[in-house]
């Protein structure tokens, strides 16, 4: 890309944009890179905790984003980012996986999380074939299907919640003997009656022929389940392999440390939403964009001195 931005966004959820509506507010001349438009918020069934909106879908909610940020004039470059390098003007390079290169006074880190696995015999082997990690995504292939969401906190449940719509059958297993959702959420479950609620329900393996068949579980209720798709919802973790080539400093869970400005332990590179170490870790839409926007407010103090 031709020229030189202020600042370069790595990361298009809900605190990427948020970062680059302030970006273009300020007078930034700045782009935000992406594989995946809308990271986690997008794939939300419903947000009913975004004030301003009792309920809204999290796709409509980042389309709106989007759309208030296009229209500052902020570029969308659609491409994964490969590499982040400082260079000895005190200019950063930011490689894409096409080979193209960006350069930019300033780096905002939005990268988000990944979903944990379970980590048993089948989940890999049966990913894609019944096994999935996002009810919301997914869940219209199994429409009609009996099906079990592994889980207790908001993801599960609002995914089970999604699901009751379209299954017959849906079996909640929540590893511990109780929830870890918001009880708003949890009331909601509990009047669903096609919403089977398993407590003290651990998965041992997924197993089946061609796709999945049944669950293999820990119980004092069952120890198989058959069904015909699992869609596993416990969490998510940071991404380590990303901030590790780019030689930040993490806790050692592997979250991204920053200070109160938001900025990494590399001067000019900042860091903003789930995957850091600010909000007391608390990953919610509005402290990710929080984040964002005081990042983006020490980012334009910095570059006008």
């Amino acid at each position: 890309m031709n020229g030189t931005y202020d600042l370069v966004i790595v990361g298009m959820g809900f605190a990427g944009y948020s970062g680059a509506i302030y970006a273009a507010r300020y007078g930034l001349k700045a782009v935000i890179v992406g594989e995946v438009f809308g990271g986690q918020t997008a794939e939300a069934h419903i947000v009913g905790n975004y004030p301003g909106f009792e309920e809204i879908t999290g796709l409509e909610l980042m389309q709106r984003v989007q759309n208030q940020t296009v229209k500052l004039g902020v570029t969308e470059l659609y491409e994964r980012v490969e590499g982040i390098s400082k260079n000895s003007d005190q200019l950063f390079t930011v490689t894409l996986r096409n080979g193209e290169t960006i350069k930019t006074r300033a780096i905002l880190l939005t990268i988000g999380v990944t979903r944990k696995k379970l980590g048993v015999p089948g989940e890999n082997e049966f990913y894609g074939k019944g096994v999935t990690y996002c009810a919301t995504c997914d869940g219209y292939f199994y429409k009609g299907k009996d099906v079990a969401v592994i889980g207790g906190g908001d993801s599960a449940v609002t995914g089970a919640l999604y699901l009751a719509d379209i299954c017959p059958t849906i079996h909640l297993l929540v590893r511990s003997d109780k929830f870890k959702a918001e009880q708003y959420w949890v009331d909601k479950v509990k009047a669903k009656p096609n919403i089977k609620i398993h407590f003290d329900t651990v998965v041992n393996s997924f197993e089946g022929v061609d796709t999945l068949e049944k669950l293999v579980v820990t119980s004092t209720e069952f120890s198989e389940l058959p069904v015909q798709g699992a869609f596993i919802e416990i969490g998510h973790e940071p991404n380590k392999l990303f901030t590790d080539a780019i030689g930040v400093k993490t806790n050692q869970e592997g979250f991204i440390i920053v200070n109160e400005k938001q900025e990494t332990s590399i001067s000019g590179i900042y860091a903003a939403g789930d995957s850091t170490t600010a909000s007391n870790k608390f990953a919610q839409l509005l402290t990710a964009g929080s984040e964002a926007i005081i990042a983006v407010e020490a980012i334009t103090k910095e570059l006008s001195r």
